[in-house]
């Protein structure tokens, strides 16, 4: 029964192909497209800098630009292969920081969904951008 379950080689190199390509261009693109929102929410970065103040975060109205350029820049440097390393340890950082000023709650299941994101970031750092990067 658990052999039935097991990957054949060639199905193994197949993911590890493809598979590290197209996790790589989904957790990218988590980032991107939320970055790309921002901007394009009525009123822009500044409409969630409310949000940013009441968590108490200083300099909201500024941190909130900050927060949409990061996710658009190193979503966007994720999704196409380059400088995937530094990319990928921003959003870690970013999302480290996410837990801490909203997610506070253990067992918050936003904090354990951003947990979930630092080990696929975690994984596009160790195995790169894969085969199909723009270079």
């Amino acid at each position: 029964m658990l052999n039935s379950c097991m990957l054949s080689s060639s199905q193994r190199a197949f993911i590890q192909t493809k598979g590290v390509v197209a996790g790589r261009v989904l957790i990218g693109a988590l980032f991107l497209i939320s970055g790309i929102s921002m901007f394009l929410a009525d009123g822009g970065p500044t409409a969630s800098a409310g949000y940013y103040t009441k968590l108490g975060l200083p300099m909201a109205e500024i941190l909130v630009w900050l927060v949409a350029i990061l996710k658009v820049v190193a979503g966007g440097l994720v999704v196409i292969g380059r400088h995937v390393g530094a990319a990928a340890a921003a959003l870690i950082l970013f999302t480290l920081g996410t837990i801490l000023a909203a997610h506070r709650e253990l067992g918050d299941i936003d904090q354990l969904k951003n947990l979930a994101i630092i080990g696929g970031l975690l994984y596009v750092m160790a195995f790169g951008p894969g085969q199909s990067s723009v270079k």
